[in-house]
């Protein structure tokens, strides 16, 4: 057991590390070359960061700008594709917390708008609210002249009430309801 522990035979030594080392490349593409073996990969990736095709190609482009500034890093990276991938996922990622740093409107100089949807759902709230203080008949009215249906078909499914009686109570009903939501009635 002593033996083998004397050995340190897990720890490698300093010539086996030098020759595990890579050895330096013997010719290196020229940028020319590198840019096109790198561009078509870099496409889909900035595509699955930015969602985007133009935000996709602006990346691409603003990531080619920066690895020709700094072709000798380029060039001389032990893995350029990996290395040509991280710069663009740090541009990415600037341009992203460029864009959050904007706090207000008031930096924008744009007026607070109300989303479509909460304005409707809103106003639809209003409406229910207002036709829960009318009577059963009277909402009934309502609905069915609101789904576009005729008197007369309003009278039978009502049952007993007149021809006037029913448009006089359709009129009641839809001048409470426009008093309720705060409208005027024509």
């Amino acid at each position: 057991m002593e033996a083998t522990n004397s050995l340190n035979i897990f720890t490698p030594t300093q010539t086996r590390v030098e020759e595990v080392a890579t050895p330096p490349k013997v010719n290196p593409p020229s940028l020319k070359e590198a840019l096109h073996i790198v561009s078509p990969k870099l496409l889909p990736f900035a595509l699955s960061l930015s969602g985007n095709m133009s935000d996709a190609e602006d990346l691409c482009q603003a990531t080619f700008l920066k690895l020709i500034e700094n072709k000798d890093k380029f060039l001389g990276a032990e893995y350029p594709l990996a290395y040509s991938r991280t710069i663009l996922r740090n541009t990415f990622i600037d341009k992203c917390r460029k864009d959050s740093k904007v706090d207000s409107l008031d930096e924008l100089n744009l007026e607070p708008v109300i989303n479509e949807n909460k304005l409707k759902s809103f106003e639809h709230q209003e409406l229910m609210n207002c036709l829960k203080q009318q009577n059963e008949t009277d909402r009934t009215i309502l609905a069915m002249k609101g789904a576009g249906h005729d008197y007369d078909v309003i009278q039978k499914f009502i049952g007993k009430i007149s021809m006037g009686n029913l448009r006089t109570k359709t009129t009641r009903a839809r001048t409470l309801l426009a008093d309720c939501l705060g409208r005027k009635r024509k």
